[in-house]
């Protein structure tokens, strides 16, 4: 006889031997026991869930003249003569090689007859997604009122192909993906039942490499019957599913989250040159990461991963001194570069760039490579990492750049002495972390400069001499460089530009960064007691009118100079040029034309 297949020689004759699948076996026994037996059933699912199976079984089970717990016996005549694959009442047919409309076709015409030996007449069409649209539309009046003595059973992977016509005519069954344990359980089964020796781990990497799939885990596991007539190891199975090296794979992710940027380099070079696959490679990458990751965050992990001690305990190893954040982002990087691969032509190049990425995080602005540096401060302080002033502060260390000293031997402000004079000149600012690198707007004796203001007509009160106004400036005292971060008094003759330059440093000042954006573009005008505000875009006057923002910027103008304030929408160029006709036509229809001359 010739050799089978494991999974065709262990396939199960029964529904106590379908595994993983005890929702729809319950379902389908109860049918038999019950006489309820369906005349359309859709079995969908991952590839090998037991689909196949499962309708060999139940076809077999409705037939059966005395079934078994739902199963069939095997032992009756119907039994028998289904066994035979000759028999002409379980048809099976395969959409993938037979998904034209003349396919279909002849099936209608067969399902008139009735069954030779049973009570039901099968008909199995498996991967029925691949069907024609013709096909589909031939075979929905008989899928949906078929002989009483037939039974439609159809099996596919991609159920979202189908026609809601046809699902709408059947009853769908999920099958879901087998646990890793089951799977294990069943190939230590098999294995002993051949005489075949293993250890625990190696059989876990088998079901694992399975990834659900009950026939994938039974081929691999063929494949090591064949691979060593001794016992099958761990390492056996690694080598045979072409996996890397797991203590190089440890290695490479503890060099990337110390920083060791050229060491991870050199094992990924090494790596390849041994012929190993840069896609499999970074696959082995993440997997090991969310090793690492589970080791870091769960206590169970031992229990969960089912790895050798060693290998373990080399992963815990690395997760102890690991930062959360960091690994996060790590698997991210490297997740991105596998759907990178997929269209480039060197992905070699893209892995190493990966390596280089995650290995420095400062270089990297992503949420979690941000609060993976702010653990690692947080952990050197801690530790007594910053030295501490005499005022219990913490005070960094500042390494002088390259001709820094030299600088200073000849006269030349340094760094420290820099960084001295401008921290005295703004010993009033308030602001730290996230926002020193705002620029500082001008000082307040030229507090218009950086906000142009548009003409407009003013009153006769609003139109002061600024020289009036400056030289009373110049007369006072001078100002100290602590006070010009204060509000100025604002007063009569004050113009519209000095104002609004004022309540945007103040928006400054509070960090009301938002507001303090938008309204830098924006152009003020002063009507008596009313600041009128032009907005540069739609996107400035939205941001100014939501209601919080409108309430906070209202707030501040009251603050300085007891004013009310109008947001107004950015004026069309077009429209402001109509008015500006308008206005030209008024004046020459008032004082007449020859009194009335544009320029340019």
């Amino acid at each position: 006889m010739a050799y089978l297949a494991l999974y065709r020689r262990f396939r199960p004759s029964g529904f106590d031997g379908l595994i993983g699948q005890d929702h729809i076996v319950r379902t389908l026994t109860n049918q038999i026991f019950a006489g309820r037996i369906g005349h359309a059933y859709l079995f969908c699912g991952a590839r090998g869930t037991g689909k196949t199976s499962a309708a060999k079984i139940f076809a077999r089970a409705i037939n059966c003249l005395s079934p078994v717990n739902g199963s069939p016996c095997g032992k009756c005549e119907v039994c028998k003569a289904l066994a035979d694959s000759a028999n002409l009442d379980i048809l099976e047919m395969d959409a993938a090689s037979n998904n034209k409309v003349e396919n279909v076709r002849e099936i209608r015409e067969k399902i008139q007859y009735p069954p030779v030996s049973g009570k039901y007449k099968v008909y199995i069409i498996d991967e029925v997604h691949m069907l024609t649209t013709e096909a589909f539309n031939a075979l929905l009046k008989t899928l949906e009122e078929p002989p009483k003595h037939a039974v439609f059973i159809l099996a596919t992977t991609e159920v979202h192909k189908l026609p809601s016509t046809i699902l709408s005519r059947c009853m769908r069954f999920d099958f879901r993906l087998i646990p890793t344990s089951l799977i294990a359980e069943n190939i230590k089964k098999i294995y002993n039942e051949i005489g075949k020796e293993f250890d625990d781990e190696a059989i876990t990497a088998i079901a694992r490499a399975g990834m659900g799939s009950m026939r994938d885990a039974l081929s691999i596991a063929d494949i090591c019957v064949s691979y060593k007539e001794t016992k099958l190891t761990y390492n056996d199975v690694l080598e045979i599913l072409g996996a890397t090296d797991s203590s190089k794979i440890t290695e490479l992710i503890d060099n990337v989250l110390h920083s060791n940027t050229g060491s991870a380099l050199e094992t990924v070079e090494s790596l390849t040159e041994s012929g190993k696959s840069v896609g499999v490679l970074c696959k082995d990458i993440i997997s090991r990461l969310r090793e690492v990751v589970l080791c870091k965050t769960c206590k169970s992990a031992q229990k969960i991963l089912e790895l050798p001690d060693d290998v373990y305990a080399s992963i815990e190893k690395v997760a102890g001194v690991a930062d959360e954040h960091r690994l996060l982002r790590t698997i991210e990087i490297f997740s991105e570069a596998e759907g990178a691969m997929r269209y480039s032509v060197s992905p070699k190049i893209i892995l190493e760039c990966a390596c280089i990425k995650s290995s420095e995080p400062e270089a990297d602005y992503n949420i979690d490579a941000l609060m993976s540096r702010i653990s690692a401060l947080e952990k050197a302080l801690a530790e007594g990492g910053f030295a501490r002033g005499n005022g219990g502060e913490s005070t960094p260390k500042i390494v002088p750049l390259k001709g820094e000293a030299k600088a200073s031997a000849q006269g030349v402000p340094t760094r420290e002495a820099s960084a001295s004079k401008t921290e005295k000149n703004n010993s009033s600012s308030d602001f730290e972390y996230g926002y020193d690198d705002i620029p500082v707007p001008p000082p307040e004796d030229d507090f218009g400069g950086g906000y142009i203001e548009k003409p407009a007509y003013k009153s006769i009160n609003e139109q002061k001499p600024i020289q009036t106004q400056t030289a009373s400036v110049r007369e006072t005292a001078p100002v100290s460089p602590a006070a010009t971060a204060e509000t100025p008094a604002i007063g009569e003759g004050v113009s519209a530009g000095k104002i609004w330059g004022t309540v945007v440093r103040k928006l400054r000042a509070e960090k009301q960064i938002v507001l303090w954006i938008a309204c830098q573009e924006m152009t003020a005008k002063l009507y008596g007691k009313t600041l009128k505000v032009t907005a540069n875009d739609d996107a400035g006057f939205n941001a100014v009118t939501k209601s919080s923002n409108l309430e906070i910027l209202s707030k501040i103008v009251k603050s300085v100079g007891d004013y009310d304030i109008e947001i107004l929408k950015p004026v069309d160029a077009a429209e402001q040029k109509s008015q500006f006709e308008k206005d030209v036509d008024e004046v020459k229809k008032t004082f007449g034309e020859k009194y009335v001359k544009l320029e340019d």
